[in-house]
């Protein structure tokens, strides 16, 4: 099923996919159908970090399953045991953001409005040829995670192993996530490293509250499933060893509910939303441009790459969690020469 991700400017496929969604070859996600609950095995070898790759997987996997009247649910779980989505690539975004200039609120708001301008006049070819490609991969992902709340598939995450970053973003615009009771873990480290998120905070906010979903992030620690239970971040807690097999009988249950029929009620819950979440999604691409454009994020993240080496390349925010949150990994408050480790 490997198969090379589109290339940036690529224009996603919005055609039915002969043999439908199960006949995707993507690079990162191993799929697979029986009767109507496709599963998607999330496959990143050799820690199943989020990648830019993974992230235009997930973009046509959405949109097929949208045309594709024989999915009525969709199971995302980890393809190796004990891992789910860790994060997104720190080491990636590093060597992306790394010597760009910091910019402004203002300027990340324009460059914002210029990338969504282009993507309405299919000028997406010439963006992504451009220096706002990163920009422009954060919008397509954006609009993915606003079709999942209205589509016609119930989406379900089986949760085996950590959860954390881009990876937990994206997971609470699933509309259900069970949790494994060990190897399962939940965080958003990016304060640690000077960055905000990209999506999903407003979703966060309506599943926990304000109060927690901002502690959550303050932390930036990984929280157990437990802890995430007691939150409302999961729905249910099960013994590892029973998990694909209780969320694929529940799957099993939400596909035989009529597709147009979930549409709909799911476009009822999440009206109230719609609106705001869009203005969030907005607000939080700026925050993102703005603060990955950082000299504190740039170091933070040199830094993390820095404790990465000489290991055996698994997350530091695992491996290593203290330094991060707590804060001392490096001084990220100091003034004009830029954050230093301690």
């Amino acid at each position: 099923m490997d198969r090379a991700a589109p290339l940036d400017g690529e224009q996603t496929d919005r055609r039915p996919v002969d043999g439908g969604a199960a006949g995707l070859r993507l690079s990162t996600l191993r799929l697979e159908q029986s009767g109507r609950v496709l599963t998607a095995r999330v496959d990143a070898p050799p820690f199943n970090y989020m990648t830019s790759a993974m992230q235009q997987d997930f973009i046509r996997l959405v949109e097929a399953v949208e045309h594709d009247a024989s999915v009525g649910a969709v199971v995302v779980t980890g393809a190796r045991p004990g891992r789910f989505i860790t994060h997104f690539d720190i080491a990636q975004l590093s060597s992306e953001a790394d010597g760009a200039a910091e910019i402004s609120r203002a300027v990340a708001r324009n460059l914002y409005r210029i990338v969504r301008a282009m993507m309405r006049s299919r000028g997406e070819r010439l963006v992504a040829r451009s220096f706002l490609k990163g920009l422009l991969a954060a919008a397509r992902f954006q609009d993915m995670a606003l079709r999942l709340m209205y589509s016609p598939a119930v989406w379900i995450a089986a949760v085996n192993g950590p959860c954390g970053g881009g990876g937990l973003e994206l997971s609470v615009f699933f509309d259900i996530r069970v949790s494994a009771d060990r190897d399962a873990s939940f965080g958003l480290p990016e304060l640690a490293l000077g960055l905000t998120t990209s999506l999903g905070a407003q979703r966060l906010t309506q599943l926990v509250g304000h109060s927690r979903a901002l502690e959550m992030m303050l932390e930036a620690r990984f929280y157990a499933p437990r802890e995430a239970l007691e939150l409302g971040l999961v729905n249910r807690v099960v013994p590892a060893e029973d998990l694909l097999d209780t969320v694929q009988q529940m799957a099993e249950r939400c596909a035989r509910r009529p597709r147009k029929a979930v549409a709909l009620q799911k476009q009822i819950f999440n009206d109230a939303h719609a609106t705001s979440a869009r203005a969030s999604l907005s607000q939080e691409a700026v925050a993102a441009l703005m603060s990955i454009s950082s000299p504190t994020t740039q170091a933070a993240t040199r830094r993390w790459v820095q404790m990465q080496e000489g290991t055996d390349g698994d997350s530091v925010f695992l491996t290593r969690p203290e330094p991060w949150t707590e804060g001392t990994a490096l001084d990220m408050n100091v003034p004009a020469g830029g954050p230093v480790p301690p």
